[in-house]
């Protein structure tokens, strides 16, 4: 989708369009349409997601070192 809701306000809302690189406000009732498209695309996109792996704990690896050195 090339267009995103930014900022809701009492008077439309702010939509940045990636195409054009531009933001503009439009009503209240296009924004809900854009809504209901973008919440249709989203939800396979969340499927997709792949989850980030843990980092190691970095603290008790500098602690060991520290000690080995007699310090």
């Amino acid at each position: 989708m090339t267009k995103q809701i930014i900022n809701k306000t009492a008077h439309g809302v702010m939509v940045w369009d990636t195409e054009e690189k531009r933001s503009y406000l439009v009503s209240n009732e296009k924004a809900a349409e854009l809504e209901k498209k973008q919440s249709k695309t989203e939800e396979p996109a969340a499927d997709k997601a792949k989850e980030k792996p843990k980092q190691k704990n970095t603290k008790t690896e500098a602690k060991k070192e520290e000690t080995a050195d007699g310090e």
